[in-house]
């Protein structure tokens, strides 16, 4: 018996562990901010991109709603 195309296809799973350093709590909240304005700062200039993306691989999503009746409330 052969094993399905899907499987054999899929890379293999890598887990990483990272050894945070212990840190004082000025340290902490520096580094928390940081992060949540590059995260920012990256949406603000790629987020149409980002959108667009999504937008164009969400098949999905596309034919879930395309089959849903517009008399069917979601809930």
């Amino acid at each position: 018996m052969r094993a399905k195309t899907s499987l054999r296809n899929k890379p293999p799973r890598i887990t990483v562990t990272l050894d945070l350093p212990a840190l004082d709590d000025a340290a902490v909240v520096t580094i928390y901010n940081f992060l949540c304005e590059l995260v920012d700062r990256f949406d603000a200039h790629y987020g149409e991109q980002i959108c667009r993306f999504y937008a164009q691989n969400d098949t999905r999503g596309t034919a879930r709603n395309s089959a849903r009746s517009t008399d069917d409330p979601p809930f």
